[in-house]
């Protein structure tokens, strides 16, 4: 193939040699730019990106691990009233719509709320034990908006 190939350009005269040759450099570039340069340095773009989200996710956990270590071990709160009403008002001054609110026993209560930022949900969920309820049970199912579905069981701490 590559004889015939030499002996086709051969028979070219100088003039077409020039273009065929023009053409083929313009072929190459095209292929280098669009087929290897441009497909690198976006996956580059994509790593870096990626590394910089894990970078400060990384950080952003660090400083709430320090900042639990930090948190004064002291007693948790005494509860005046039903687990299921004490949580209920918690989210909803939190800014949750609750669409579920059972009463389990006693001293516990199962929650359902259908939409809510993750980081939101969590610091609501953390800032409970403050109020003296613990979490039994935790089920977070994400949405494809980003937000995430939050089935919880609570309990009096100490229970």
């Amino acid at each position: 193939m590559r004889s015939g190939l030499n002996v086709w350009y051969g028979g070219l005269t100088a003039r077409e040699r020039g273009l065929v040759s023009v053409a083929g450099g313009l072929v190459a570039s095209i292929v280098l730019v669009y087929g290897i340069v441009l497909p690198v340095g976006t996956a580059l773009d994509d790593a870096a990106d990626r590394h910089r989200n894990a970078t400060e996710r990384a950080g952003r956990i660090e400083a709430q691990i320090a900042a639990l270590k930090a948190a004064p071990a002291g007693k948790t709160a005494v509860l005046a009233g039903p687990v299921e009403q004490i949580a209920g008002a918690s989210a909803q001054e939190a800014g949750f719509v609750v669409q579920s609110n059972q009463r389990r026993g006693s001293d516990m209560a199962v929650i359902l709320i259908p939409t809510a930022r993750p980081s939101a949900a969590l610091a609501w969920l953390d800032g409970l034990m403050a109020q003296g309820l613990a979490v039994e049970q935790l089920t977070m199912t994400p949405a494809p908006d980003g937000s995430v579905s939050v089935n919880v069981t609570l309990r009096r701490s100490g229970s």
